[in-house]
């Protein structure tokens, strides 16, 4: 557990994940087969899944540069909303929706989760937790922004020596589809850890599946494997 209120050298811990990336918002959409984005071939199903078939409003937390925010407005029947710490990554984001061909039901805000208010059907946050202070209390913040009944979504990356190898010495320092030092080995979240979290906040979980990324066919696929990249999808109890 860890403190609800953070100290002040949390917050400096918090300032740096953030100057960090700005350091890489210009490449945001520079690439269309970047990682980050194709990942959307698993995440957009994820959500939707939440959402179920009525259409519905999802709350894009850590939004950073509208990779995901935007693939959802662009379903058509969702009203998305995006946040993320960033004045620059929410510039990038908002630029980028500007040039669809189509008005999207997109709108992108700067600030912390814990400064929005309202309830959405589904709040989702990708590729964000791992790089908190303190989990629990993230999660507890997106956890109140959801409606009784909908749905709450992570992805993130596990703790093990799989992942170590992977998203941080392949990824980051062979295969560079991030800048080395991204990630912090010692930040990374264990499913055990997350799910816990969400459970305490009143969710049943739904769905956890490993996340396998093919770097000759760009393609992201489901596994059973949680060792590396993982999601988990769960339900808030009435």
């Amino acid at each position: 557990a860890c403190s609800r209120l953070l100290s002040s050298s949390s917050l400096r811990e918090h300032e740096l994940e953030v100057e960090k990336f700005e350091e890489l918002s210009s490449e945001w959409w520079r690439d269309d087969k970047d990682p980050l984005l194709l990942m959307n071939q698993l995440r957009v199903p994820l959500v939707r899944s939440l959402v179920g078939g009525g259409g519905g409003s999802v709350l894009d937390v850590g939004c950073g540069g509208g990779y995901l925010a935007e693939s959802l407005a662009r379903e058509g029947d969702l009203s998305v909303t995006g946040v993320d710490p960033s004045k620059e990554m929410i510039r990038i984001a908002r630029a980028h929706a500007a040039l669809s061909p189509t008005v999207l039901d997109l709108e992108y805000r700067c600030g912390m989760v814990e400064d929005v208010e309202g309830e959405w059907d589904v709040v989702v946050s990708s590729e964000v937790v791992e790089h908190v202070p303190c989990v629990t209390s993230f999660v507890e913040h997106c956890a109140k922004r959801v409606k009784p009944g909908g749905g709450l979504m992570f992805t993130t990356i596990n703790r093990t020596m799989a992942s170590w190898a992977l998203a941080i010495v392949a990824a980051e320092n062979i295969a560079g589809f991030v800048p080395p030092g991204t990630h912090e080995y010692h930040k990374l979240v264990p499913p055990q850890q997350l799910s816990g979290a969400i459970r305490d906040c009143g969710f049943e979980i739904e769905k956890t599946i490993g996340m396998r990324y093919n770097p000759l066919t760009r393609q992201w696929s489901k596994t059973s494997d949680l060792s590396v990249n993982y999601a988990i999808t769960a339900r808030k109890l009435n």
